[in-house]
Parts: structure tokens; sequence; C-alpha cells
């Protein structure tokens, strides 16, 4: 059986040849609508080499007008509200509050952890290439957000063992399955060329997805499972941690990274707040 991912360092041929375990890349910056062109480029060079980069507005309260700039800055267009979420209170104008409220009929309401994942849970891969997400107000404790580099641990993997590899690459790889619609799923590859010599990835592991092997390799699907789990675990040298702080947004390539988050406890009087918003285009500089 392979090594494990976690104590595998990323290879010479890495899709992100600047993700690193190290402090998370953060610009900061006067204004969400950016007008420094420097500033601009900067926050697209660390996405295309990092996969995410942390814009940081201090002493601001970010609002639903302050992501519109931000996306207009970098080129992302309008926001792009998912079907599934089209007629939710909770999504207003493509831009969902991430928030615990006691609401069973809010998809973002909980405070528990969150596995790793990419957003757009019934969207085709790569349809939703960028993921934004603005702190208006963080947890009174926890709520310690991570990054997974899954394109370059899925190339490890390939590299290491290639039978395990292509259980996550056939068409019916991957079921994910809507928690408000009953019955609404979309099957996928997990991973895909996007351009030869270049994946991207729906890749997650949640309560709502499940994997499908080809005929006779059940065991080569649970390796590649396991290889993928271990460089999502804590100290893999896959895997980022940070706090996102208030007046801060991550611009995350939702196709390459997994992210998720520790379980956190609010304070009643300010509730943990993200706004999030899902995008088409990736950023421009």
């Amino acid at each position: 059986m392979p090594t494990p991912l976690i104590d595998t360092p990323v290879s010479a041929t890495t899709e992100l040849p600047d993700f690193s375990t190290g402090p998370a890349a953060v610009v900061e910056t006067s204004s969400w609508s950016l007008p420094d062109t420097g500033v601009r480029r900067r926050v697209a060079a660390e996405y295309r080499r990092r996969g995410y980069v942390i814009v940081d507005v201090p002493g601001s309260t970010p609002t639903h007008d302050d992501l519109a700039a931000l996306s207009g800055a970098l080129g992302l267009g309008r926001p792009f509200t998912p079907p599934l979420y089209a007629g939710s209170a909770h999504t207003v104008g493509g831009v969902s509050r991430l928030t615990a409220v006691p609401d069973a009929a809010h998809p973002f309401q909980g405070a528990a952890g969150q596995n790793v994942h990419c957003d757009g849970t019934l969207q085709q891969l790569g349809e939703i290439p960028t993921t934004v997400m603005m702190c208006a107000a963080e947890a009174a404790d926890g709520g310690l957000s991570y990054l997974v580099d899954l394109v370059d641990a899925y190339a490890e993997l390939r590299r290491l063992d290639p039978e395990a590899a292509a259980q996550l690459a056939h068409p019916e790889a991957l079921v994910r399955t809507s928690t408000l619609v009953d019955g609404q799923s979309v099957t996928a590859p997990a991973f895909a060329e996007e351009h030869p010599g270049t994946w991207i990835t729906r890749f997650s592991r949640t309560a709502t997805d499940a994997y499908r092997h080809l005929p006779g390799q059940r065991d080569a699907l649970d390796r590649a499972l396991a290889m993928m789990d271990a460089a999502a675990m804590p100290g893999s040298s896959y895997r980022v941690c940070f706090t996102l702080h208030a007046g801060q947004a991550l611009v995350l390539a939702n196709d390459r990274l997994g992210h998720g988050r520790t379980a956190y406890r609010d304070d009643p009087a300010c509730p943990r707040l993200l706004l999030r918003g899902l995008f088409t285009r990736r950023p421009l500089a």
C-alpha cells in the first residue's frame, strides 16, 4: 500500500507552486475596491500561486456592497446563485449569510465543525472556480479555517497509486446530494483535467457525499479516500490553518482547494457572520 500523504511533501510538478503550511498570504488595502493596481495584481498572483489569498481592510465591517466592490475590482462579475438557493431568504443577490441561527431552513446555520469540501454542492465540476468569504464578525471562540491543496494531493496519489486515483476520476465517482431538496443530486468525477496537465476538483467529504468505484475496485477506492483524507488531516503538508478575522476576505480557488473549519462558540451579542459569494470567473490582475 502506498505511503500515506500526510508526511509527503508537495512534488516539484506542483499545480500550486507556492502553497505551504506557513502563514497565510494577507494583502492589506485601504478599500474593498482595491484602488491600487499593485494590490490587485498581488491578489490575483497569490490566488494563482497559492490557490488563495486573504484581503484585509483594517477596521472595516464588510457588507454586501463591499463584496460587490471586491469582486468588481478583481473582474469576477456578479455572484452566481446556485438554483438550490434561489428561493432562500439567506442568499440575496448571490450573497449568502453564513452564521449560526435557529432556522432549520437556513442551509448555513450550524456552528459545528465542517469537513473538507468544495462549494457549489450541485453544480458541475469547474462551474464555480472562485469563492469569496468576507468576515463581518468572528466567533467568540473556535471557528479556525483550514484549506487543503486537493489538486497537488491528488497528483501525488496519481504518482503513487494510479489504480486508486482512477476511482476518483471516472464519470460516476462522486454523488453529491442536497440536504434542502429531497432526492436532488449530481453525479460527476471528483477530479478531472481542465486542460492537459491541469486538474480541477469537486472533492468533498461531508455527509451528503457518496463515492462509487469502478467494477471490482472497492479496495482501490478505499485506498484513494484514505490517502485524500490523510492530506486533509492536521499536520499534513497539504493543509494550512488560520483564523479569518473581522475585516478580512478569503479569495479561494474553489476548484483546486478544499476548505473547512473547526466548531465555534458565539458571543450572543455579536454572532459570527461571513458573507459568501460564488463566482464563475477567476480573479484578473
